[in-house]
């Protein structure tokens, strides 16, 4: 196993969809590749400081738990699909 990941290695599009312990040990090698980097270059990759800034703020949302939300969240797509499954006939019925 490495204990970094370089910016030419795959990264999860969406840290959402990782478990809590997958997103801290992604935390731990993206900042042990800043300090590699910084060590070995003088100066971090910019993709390395984006994915630190992503895993931070993924990190930072999650401590601050899910939050309140009045009116349910749902992609544009799912807003069709409803609506034509509750489409109101002329005459005032479903």
């Amino acid at each position: 196993m490495k204990s970094r990941i370089s910016p030419d290695e795959p990264f999860p599009e969406d840290l959402g969809d990782l478990k809590d312990q997958d997103v801290e040990v992604l935390n731990s090698k993206v900042h042990r590749e800043v300090d590699h980097e910084f060590a070995t270059e003088g100066e971090v990759d910019p993709e390395t400081a984006a994915r630190r800034d992503e895993v931070a703020g993924e990190l930072d949302d999650r401590d601050a738990g899910p939050g309140l939300r009045l009116v349910p969240r749902h992609d544009e797509d799912d807003e069709d699909d409803e609506d034509e499954g509750n489409a109101v006939r002329a005459d005032g019925g479903r």
